[in-house]
């Protein structure tokens, strides 16, 4: 048995270290892309090799900074028993009327240790996060990097709408980031939200992105439609059972309903102090885009031994999971989803 306790802990080490590089691209993309999925990528590849959660956040200001959006972000504490913090970028737009653009930055691992973490709200992450198997590149330093990459186009651009960015944290911990960020938001400032786009798990190998059947039909029906018109691929998928994202908290919010999704994902952390129970009624449009059938039985088995052998939220998520084609044909499909948004706006 002791034998064995030190194996885990050498393999823990192990996979803990070291760069990464994203899987090289294939020489038929055209040149005109080869910038952008190169940024894609250099992005991805900074998130991975920064580490823990702490060091995922600051990897994402760096590159903001690198993409000259430095005045434009801020960072907000999560809650008040918490380490974390989300980052949030904001592009002011002709019209006040928003468009949100969610990814989460954190990773996680299911283990133990993490379980003990998630029934305090994650209060436990900063501290075991260097030490999850996870790179955390597909769940979720893809969507991360698509996010940057249309945080640096919007803001090269005059638009019509204002855009947030929301980089949000604490995710993997019960959506601690967006449901406190919702919660924070006054009415009127709730109310001049157009629609969320939020960003989970995308550009997987071997799996075509999809757009998510959620809360309304016409944002999925527009995606795939421009998917069709730019001869991308996309696919139309429907939420495995248990499992989210950070849309739901605009989708619908309550204090009623805040507390049933803290006591659902922490348990006894629902019974701690949080910031998002001071909250009123809230509802919105939302999309999401995640990669399709992503999870399998690893998943299954992981959630039920404590151990981390699923798809995601262990050492088979890595950064040779991720395919830079479907990575781009996300930020193509999204750049073109907020583009014909703009023109309906400006007509």
């Amino acid at each position: 048995m002791q034998k064995f306790l030190i194996f885990v802990v050498v393999l823990i080490l192990f996979l803990s270290c070291g760069t990464y590089r994203a899987v090289p691209v294939s020489d038929l993309v055209p040149i005109s892309h080869a910038n952008e999925i190169k940024e894609l990528s250099a992005s991805l590849e900074k998130v991975v090799n920064a580490g823990g959660n702490h060091y995922r956040k600051k990897a994402i200001v760096s590159q903001l900074e690198e993409f000259g959006l430095k005045e434009h972000t801020v960072s907000e504490r999560i809650d008040w028993l918490s380490l974390q913090k989300n980052v949030v970028v904001n592009i002011q737009g002709k019209s006040d009327s928003l468009i949100y653009v969610v990814a989460h930055y954190d990773k996680t691992d299911i283990n133990p240790l993490k379980f003990v973490s998630v029934l305090l709200n994650g209060l436990l992450d900063p501290l075991i996060s260097w030490s999850y198997t996870s790179q955390g590149a597909i769940d979720n330093a893809t969507g991360v990097s698509v996010a940057l990459q249309l945080s640096k186009s919007l803001s090269k651009k005059e638009n019509h709408y204002s855009f947030r960015i929301l980089f949000s944290g604490s995710e993997e911990s019960g959506l601690r980031g967006s449901r406190s960020h919702v919660a924070r938001l006054k009415p009127e400032e709730f109310n001049l939200i157009k629609f969320v786009i939020n960003i989970d798990v995308v550009g997987v190998k071997d799996k075509p992105n999809c757009v998510y059947m959620l809360s309304d039909d016409d944002l999925e029906k527009e995606a795939l439609k421009i998917a069709e018109q730019a001869h991308l691929e996309l696919g139309l998928g429907s939420m495995p059972a248990g499992a989210s994202s950070d849309y739901l908290p605009f989708k619908s919010m309550s204090l009623g309903l805040d507390f049933a999704r803290s006591f659902a994902y922490n348990l006894t952390g629902s019974f701690l102090p949080q910031r998002s129970y001071f909250t009123q009624k809230k509802s919105t449009k939302v999309v999401n885009f995640s990669s399709c059938e992503f999870l399998d039985v690893g998943d299954t088995v992981g959630g039920f031994t404590l151990l981390p052998l699923g798809a995601i939220h262990g050492f088979r998520d890595n950064i040779k999971k991720v395919d830079p084609i479907k990575l781009l044909e996300m930020y193509q499909l999204l750049k073109f989803f907020i583009q014909e948004n703009e023109k309906r706006a400006g007509a």
